[in-house]
């Protein structure tokens, strides 16, 4: 009897070790065991969860010749064929013996083998002869080292090929999830060569897209591009320069033809590619058809120079409009001012005035509507400037003296001490907030008072319009500030306007950076708080303006009128003359021009809009082809748009009066630039 380790023995084991896979093992198994027993037919199980797997098996027609296995099987599950007392061995052996009838006499030995938690079976089948004799028995006992080697190795070959086809089965399934997401992606894969044409295309191989890129093989992006593209020549050399300094591209998008003739938008990303050595050997990345985005993209552009041109559109509307409607009223206004010169009776006074409440009202309707327009379309602009804070708060206040009055309204204006006198904004804007507020106040107030409160809080000037009028109800006040919006149908009596005032005036506060609120109750009164940041200014060390202004010697200053309407010819002329200057009237700007070639003046007042030549147009000549760059122009317009204000001050001119024409302005404007 030889020794399992015996140099003999451990050629065994190598034999074993260089098996390839399951059924070599057994083979060389079984070969090796032929120097010791005459072994017919050697399996291998191993002990799972479910019960005993076959590993291996030195026959492939084993179901069909040892078919008495599977009864051997069903004895293993059912019966403990291994002793208890050695199970807890790493090996043992056991004698088996089993037959049926016209079948071969089969007997075998039973190797029981544990490695950590697993364990299994060999079984070595012998025909034809007794039962092994205890001397033979002792033999394979000796080999048992063998046997349990055998069954690791056996076990390891398991393993390893149950991971490798884990791995195998995750690949597969990663392979077709990402050949379903390729196919389901618009990116596709691309390669050029050195010549940058292309070498493969991922969707020339799918049979939905191959019509679209197929044609792409063997021609470089130049040659595929549409014509609109050959003639963006800066574009493409850009992407050559790109391209020859083998620099990456990323999103590049260009117009390619289709093979029938259609064009489609593609959006490349690449990279270069090297060999080992450096060498350049062309472009890797990928591709996406845009088409639809870029047909959205340009669908979109379209829509936004269709809806600049009906911005345009309805600011052109707007300008004639006001245009329109501002030159009557500046003549009825006007007129009304004369009127007022002619000592008309009292009752005549009552009339005048009713009459000039209208023009006024008719007039902010405008003004209203031509706001919200502009801040609605985004071209109204706050014109900050330095603002006396206290003189504009009491101009307002004087406006509503009489109105208090007169319907027996207590009206009260309080300004802290702690409020600045000048500070940095838009004062006319600020007016027209100011001015919203106390007219709605005094309009729903029919007894009490309306009170006005100016303070100071950090960087805020916070205004506070208080009445004790009609109120607002909790559902009316979330609608306040909505356009066109009008409440108190039981006041309709005493509704003016178009609801627009409170709408212009929030908008109006968000240009400035502040903000609006209104607590109310009905019943009892309305209280609006408004905040304004601020930039304080210094006070000039001077003397009073105003009181330079009073001491001015009376001149006769000679006016040069430019004005198309005959209306406002005859009311500006006679605001003129009764401030005894002498008035000379052209029809346009055409007629200014010769005018001024031939004589003297101290001031030009210009109508922006006129036949002939307009006011901006003769503003330029007269700076450019007369240097008469000293001569004051001040535009009239009844365009009231800060962008017109724009025009004529870059045409030369000084200044820009709004009509309908305020007198006492004009008086102003006159005193700034001749006094």
């Amino acid at each position: 009897m030889e020794s399992v380790l015996s140099s003999k023995a451990l050629e065994f084991i190598d034999s074993i070790n260089n098996s390839k896979n399951h059924h070599e093992a057994l083979l060389r198994l079984k070969i090796g065991l032929s120097d010791y027993l005459n072994v017919y037919h050697i399996a291998a199980f191993i002990n799972e969860a479910k019960g005993f797997y076959e590993l291996a098996s030195t026959s492939e027609l084993r179901a069909d010749l040892f078919n008495d296995l599977d009864e051997l099987w069903h004895d293993l599950q059912t019966e403990y064929l291994i002793d208890k007392k050695v199970d807890a061995l790493p090996v043992s052996l056991s004698n088996v013996t089993f037959s049926k009838p016209n079948q071969l006499d089969l007997k075998a030995f039973l190797v029981y083998t544990k490695v950590n938690d697993t364990n299994g079976f060999i079984i070595c089948y012998y025909k034809n002869r007794a039962l092994l004799t205890p001397k033979e028995l002792t033999l394979v006992h000796s080999l048992l080292p063998i046997f349990r080697h055998t069954f690791l190795k056996l076990e390891y070959i398991a393993h390893t090929s149950r991971l490798l086809n884990e791995k195998t089965a995750a690949l597969t399934v990663s392979q077709a999830r990402f050949q379903a997401f390729a196919e389901l992606a618009s990116d596709w894969f691309w390669e050029t060569d050195n010549q940058l044409r292309y070498e493969y295309i991922s969707s020339a191989e799918d049979e939905f897209q191959a019509h679209t890129y197929q044609h792409f093989i063997g021609k470089t992006p130049i040659e595929i591009r549409s014509y609109d593209e050959q003639q963006q020549q800066k574009k493409w050399n850009m992407f050559l320069n790109f391209v020859n300094n083998h620099q990456e591209i990323h999103n590049f998008e260009y117009e390619a033809k289709a093979p029938d003739g259609q064009t489609f938008w593609i959006s490349i990303s690449g990279k270069a590619q090297f060999d080992e050595e450096g060498n350049y050997l062309g472009y890797m990345g990928i591709g996406r058809d845009i088409s639809y985005a870029k047909q959205r993209e340009i669908d979109l552009q379209k829509e936004k120079e269709r809806a600049e041109k009906a911005n345009a559109a309805k600011s052109d509307f707007l300008a004639v409009m006001s245009h329109e409607i501002r030159t009557p009223m500046n003549a009825i206004l006007g007129m009304l001012e004369l009127l007022e010169d002619t000592n008309p009776s009292a009752k005549q006074h009552e009339l005048i005035d009713y009459m000039r409440s209208s023009t006024r009202l008719l007039q902010g309707v405008i003004s209203d509507t031509l706001d919200f327009a502009k801040i609605e379309s985004g071209t109204l602009k706050l014109e900050l400037a330095d603002t006396n804070l206290i003189n504009l708060t009491k101009n307002l206040v004087k406006q509503f003296e009489t109105q208090a009055i007169k319907h027996g309204i207590e009206f009260e204006c309080t300004i802290d001490q702690s409020v600045p006198e000048r500070i940095n904004c838009d004062g006319v804007r600020l007016s027209q907030i100011l001015l919203n507020l106390l007219s709605n106040a005094f309009k729903f107030t029919h007894e009490g008072s309306v009170k006005l409160y100016l303070n100071k809080s950090d960087n805020q000037i916070i205004f506070r319009v208080i009445d004790t009028g009609i109120g607002i109800s909790e559902e009316d006040i979330s609608k306040l500030f909505e356009p066109f919006t009008q409440f108190h149908s039981r006041q309709k009596g005493r509704q003016q306007g178009v609801g627009l005032g409170l709408s212009i005036t929030r908008r109006l506060l968000n240009l400035m950076g502040g903000s609006i609120t209104c607590y109310s109750t009905v019943g009892e009164g309305t209280e609006f708080i408004i905040r304004v940041p601020y930039t304080s200014i210094e006070l000039p060390d001077e003397n009073n303006e105003y009181a330079e202004l009073s001491n001015l010697p009376k001149t006769s200053l000679k006016v040069l009128v430019a004005e198309d309407n005959i209306a406002n010819q005859f009311v500006i002329k006679a605001i003129l003359e009764k401030r005894d200057y002498q008035v000379t009237i052209v029809n346009d700007g055409q007629e200014a021009l010769t005018v001024l070639t031939n004589d003297k003046f101290d001031l030009v007042l210009m109508d922006m809009m006129m036949p002939v030549m307009d006011g901006v147009t003769a503003a330029k000549a007269i700076r450019q082809d007369l240097y008469l760059n000293e001569l004051p122009i001040i535009a009239l317009t009844a365009n009231a748009g800060l962008q017109d204000k724009e025009k004529c001050l870059e045409a030369g001119m000084n200044d820009v009066l709004t009509k309908p024409l305020d007198s006492k302005l004009l008086d102003d404007k006159i005193k700034q630039f001749l006094f």
